[in-house]
């Protein structure tokens, strides 16, 4: 039995994301973040983080499980398949920021947070929603 190049890498780029996020949410504790822990800690960071000479940002110790699921989340939503297809379905233009998926996120999931109480499914959603892949016209 053959099987479908693009088939194979999606599953292993699968299994390498789910394995990531894994890994994330266990270095931050032993139990999982809850859509809601990470929603306070996303809106700490919104509400006390203010741009610093050469735009970086003091993030707050409350903030930091919001920030590092973020930054992993906005790591792997350039994975593609080879055809071009990004597996998370996030196709943000590359001038987007870090801060720019926190707030969306703080804006967004106090309307969505009753459909998963999964904090990084939650995340991928509304970040896949808010940055579309088909109306980008810079992404694949």
């Amino acid at each position: 039995m053959t099987r479908d190049p693009e088939h194979v890498a999606v599953k292993y780029a699968s299994a390498a994301v789910l394995g990531a996020v894994a890994c994330l949410v266990a270095l931050n504790t032993a139990s999982s973040t809850t859509s809601d822990e990470l929603l306070r800690s996303c809106q700490e960071i919104v509400s006390r983080v203010r741009p610093q000479r050469g735009g970086e940002v003091d993030i707050p110790q409350s903030g930091l499980t919001c920030w590092y699921y973020m930054s992993a989340i906005q790591n792997m939503s350039v994975l593609e398949t080879p055809r071009g297809v990004r597996l998370l379905g996030i196709c943000a233009p590359p001038e987007t920021t870090l801060m720019d998926y926190v707030r969306v996120f703080v804006a967004q999931a106090p309307k969505r947070k009753t459909q998963s109480d999964n904090a990084a499914a939650l995340a991928v959603v509304i970040l896949s929603e808010s940055f579309p892949c088909n109306s980008n016209p810079h992404s694949h």
